[in-house]
């Protein structure tokens, strides 16, 4: 038998193996989807099955078993006959207990694949146990699956390595280690295999690789290892597991069809009348029990065409709305469930909408978050990777390595608006009547990257209004919307260091409200707490902010103790400082990138000695923070500050806290204002006052703020400004 690959080419099966391909418990497994749900944003994959898969390890093992053979014969030894059956088996072996849905099915089941592969090997009934025990014997059945058991960490093998009359040594424990390791063969072709159909390309050297694998005796037993000269293969292949785990096993669509997926299960575990009697007994079982069990001729029936051909008939005879659109899971995962990108816990988002929506369920599953990690490197009961040195056998893990072996982190959060409806027991027109506005404006708002990216104008004696730079975009650019918002921001620091002052840190508690076309929105999020680190991008003329949120009912720093001790401040934090604000936004379009420019007037006191001060700020961003609408930020600076050359002076990449404590503190040490109770409070903390000496020096240094000692009181500006915003908007 010759079956085309589409990694090797032509692979050749004779014997039992090609019994056993032919056999219907193996060919069950072309109706088995290698990666789940990965297919559902990579449709290529769909193509590609378990059945592939095995015979690609059984052809890669066959290959480095010859390879091994060419160099221990060498010395006179060989592998025997015995052991490479064994290990040729139990390479097209290793995936036969694999069913629909491959891993989730082991969470339903409560048994893993590998346990399950080993039962149908034992059970006399199965085509596979016949076919073995035909050409083998009985009792080398049980001598494969305990050989299984061990590659899979259950038993142990001899370690003796002493010389048989034959010239054979034991290589069990080796062979093992080519099926389950960090070099295993299973691991090399299904790499290979996604990297090939998802056509992202291989990065590992199969032929070099294996090619490079030597018996090594150490001690009393043969390892197996690779000289250092051929180590880049091996981190080769390291590298290519991080990529496709981040980018293929893990991607978004993984995480939102196996969710989908199990929303399925819950609830047609809650209604298991509603799956028809007609579907086999053995899908109605994996359907609707939490933990069922199963025979292996019932289990062997769980494949991808009997189960979606089950779903699809479940949906078409069901009345109840939920269960239909769950049985269109696929679709959902794709299209309906929207991934939140921004950092953000469940926790926040739940709080949210509970806010804008009185009657949302405590225990909705219409979002849910989870976390993944990505090892491209782990030890095994095999031990390290054994690397020939010049200083001998050395664990891979301990030499310098041109790739990473850090685990990564792989996070996911999404939110389905149509599920949440479905809790909600609304029609489609009630919904969205009463909430699809705003949870599309809670998702829009959540889906931006966790770090903002502004250019900033400080205006201090420049006397530019909010209408001169309207007008000055607007000559050029469409005016495509606007709003207002006003605000009243209390910052918080350690009065004793200032230490976060000093980090470029901030800590506030926000009250503010938006005005669109005339109308409050956003009240959900009038009340807030952010903490924001802050870290110069390219030119010290732009800020990459990073933020941390959590909406709140309060402006009282201690109802966000929970909130605090997740950012790890968990000392005595005081109001330093207080700001009140207006800013009025556009939004113009650039290049068909959307540009948010905005014009804040600010007024705010200080914690030291409740000094006054005030200044406008101009910022400029990419709508939803859009990483190719920054470049354009450029071309807009160019030409605003043609339009106004004073604006060249006040470019700051300064957060406001820093603008207000540098401002109204050196006022104060330059005698512009005498305020006893500020000569007090530096009488009584002369170390706290030597550190914020040091941090407003800093700041005006390092943030290029020397314009800002020149900023005039309130009153004066006022008396300078031709255009004010109107009574009711001033500050």
């Amino acid at each position: 038998m010759i079956r085309r690959d589409v990694v090797y080419g032509n692979i050749e099966l004779d014997g039992i193996y090609e019994e056993i391909v032919k056999s219907k418990d193996f060919s069950r497994l072309k109706d088995i989807i290698q990666t789940a749900f990965n297919y559902i944003q990579y449709p290529e994959l769909e193509q590609e099955t378990r059945y592939e898969h095995s015979i690609g390890v059984y052809y890669l093992m066959c290959r480095t078993l010859n390879n091994l053979e060419r160099k221990l014969s060498a010395y006179g030894l060989h592998i025997s006959k015995e052991e490479r059956e064994l290990a040729k088996l139990a390479a097209l072996l290793h995936d036969i207990g694999h069913g629909v849905n491959s891993h989730l099915l082991e969470e339903i089941t409560g048994v893993s694949h590998e346990q399950r592969g080993i039962e149908i090997i034992q059970d006399p009934t199965t085509e596979i146990h016949q076919i073995i025990r035909k050409h083998y014997g009985e009792d080398f059945v049980q001598k494969l699956t305990e050989f299984m058991n061990c590659i899979y960490g259950n038993g142990e093998v001899e370690k003796s390595i002493e010389l048989r009359d034959d010239n054979t040594v034991p290589l069990k424990g080796l062979l093992a280690t080519l099926i389950s390791h960090n070099i295993d063969l299973d691991r090399i072709d299904y790499l290979m295999r996604e990297s090939t159909y998802t056509g992202i390309g291989t990065l590992t050297n199969y032929q070099e690789l294996t090619n490079s694998f030597e018996c090594i005796l150490a001690g009393n037993q043969m390892i197996l290892a690779i000289p250092q000269e051929k180590k880049f293969f091996l981190e080769a292949n390291i590298l290519e597991r991080t990529r496709n785990y981040s980018e293929i096993y893990f991607c978004d669509a993984d995480f939102t069809g196996n969710y989908a997926f199990i929303q399925l299960l819950l609830e047609l575990r809650k209604h298991p009348e509603e799956v028809p009697d007609t579907i086999p007994q053995a899908i109605r079982k994996f359907l609707t029990q939490e933990k069922a069990e199963f025979t292996n001729q019932e289990y062997m029936q769980l494949t991808t065409t009997p189960v979606e051909q089950a779903i699809e008939q479940i949906a078409q005879t069901t009345q109840n709305e939920k269960i239909k659109y769950l049985c269109h899971y696929k679709e959902s995962a794709k299209n309906d469930y929207q991934i939140l990108y921004n950092g953000r816990s469940e926790k926040y988002i739940r709080n949210l909408l509970k806010r804008v929506i009185p009657n949302f369920p405590e225990n909705s599953h219409c979002i849910f978050s989870q976390e993944r990690i990505i090892k491209p490197y782990k030890k095994t009961k095999f031990g390290s990777t054994n690397i020939i040195t010049k200083a001998g056998i050395q664990k891979f893990e301990d030499l310098p390595n041109s790739v990473s072996l850090k685990p990564i982190k792989r996070s996911v959060m999404a939110i389905n608006p149509e599920l949440l409806r479905l809790e909600l027991g609304l029609s489609q027109e009630e919904f969205q009547s009463k909430y699809a506005d705003i949870l599309k404006d809670i998702i829009t708002n959540q889906s931006k990257p966790v770090q903002d990216f502004e250019l900033k104008y400080l205006i201090t004696e420049q006397d530019i209004g909010a209408e001169d730079i309207i007008e000055e975009v607007s000559k050029k650019y469409p005016v495509i919307d606007g709003a207002t918002y006003s605000f009243t921001d209390y910052y918080y620091d350690l009065p004793e260091d200032f230490s976060l002052l000093g980090q470029g840190k901030a800590l506030r508690i926000r009250h503010g409200s938006t005005h669109y076309r005339g109308e409050q929105s956003r009240g959900y999020k009038s009340k807030r707490i952010t903490y924001k680190t802050y870290e110069e991008e390219g030119e010290t003329t732009y800020t990459n902010r990073a933020k941390q949120e959590e909406i709140g009912n309060s402006i009282q720093i201690e109802d966000y103790a929970e909130f605090l001790t997740s950012i790890d401040l968990t000392e005595k934090l005081e109001n330093t400082l207080t700001v009140k604000g207006y800013r009025r936004l556009v939004t113009i379009k650039v290049n068909e990138q959307l540009i948010d420019v905005s014009f804040c007037v600010a007024s705010y006191q200080n914690y030291i000695n409740e000094m006054p001060g005030c200044a406008r700020t101009i910022e400029i961003r990419p709508r939803d923070n859009q990483i190719i609408g920054r470049a354009l930020l450029l071309q807009i600076k160019k030409e605003l500050e043609e339009a106004f050359p004073q604006l060249q002076s006040a470019i700051t990449n300064a957060n406001i806290y820093e603008i207000g404590m540098v401002d109204t503190y050196d006022k104060y040490r330059k005698g512009y204002i005498v305020s006893e109770a500020a000569e007090e409070f530096e009488r009584l903390h002369p170390e706290s006052t030597k550190k914020l000496d040091n941090i407003v020096e800093d700041l005006i240094q390092t943030r290029n703020m020397t314009y800002v000692m020149k900023t005039p009181s309130v009153e004066e500006l006022r008396k300078k400004q031709d255009r004010r915003v109107p009574e009711e908007e001033e500050l």
